[in-house]
């Protein structure tokens, strides 16, 4: 006991610094480990809740693609869901302009009903093969203007 009380006599700075050290330490790897791994399960974690409770019918990507072939300008239309973001990717015939392209792709949000548009983000993609061929993107924000936003890439010869 002598022993313990010497040391303590001769160390009571350092040791006081150690036992603090060792308190931060602890908490540090508690903290980190509440951080980066959490108690949550989910890749997306709590962002998907509002999908979960409004589920969309199969009936409503049936309705998408039927709806796109109406057109006599669309070849291929896939659509898939991931997440809360419905990905509609429509291949147009070869001579169709961009523009009509975005016109027909513009019927899609009109499928949905307001419920849903709150909830889910639509995102396109539109090709058209040939020589005046073109790619194009847009995304339809649920929380955004409600209107589709097309990308304005332009190619530039020279």
């Amino acid at each position: 006991m002598n022993k313990i009380k010497k040391v303590w006599m001769e160390n009571k700075i350092l040791l006081v610094l150690a036992i603090i050290l060792l308190i931060c330490l602890v908490i540090f790897i508690g903290v980190s480990v509440t951080y980066f791994y959490g108690s949550n399960s989910d890749k997306y974690g709590s962002r998907l809740d509002a999908s979960k409770e409004l589920p969309l019918k199969n009936e409503l990507f049936d309705d998408i693609k039927t709806e796109l072939e109406k057109s006599e300008s669309v070849s291929k239309v896939d659509t898939n869901l991931k997440g809360n973001i419905v990905y509609v990717n429509i291949t147009f015939n070869e001579g169709t302009e961009a523009e009509a392209a975005k016109k027909v792709a513009d019927v899609v949000p009109t499928l949905f009903n307001d419920d849903e548009l709150a909830v889910y983000d639509l995102q396109f993609t539109i090709k058209s093969e040939g020589e005046n061929g073109f790619t194009l993107m847009g995304a339809r924000n649920s929380n955004g203007s409600g209107l589709i936003v097309w990308n304005n890439n332009k190619v530039q010869e020279g």
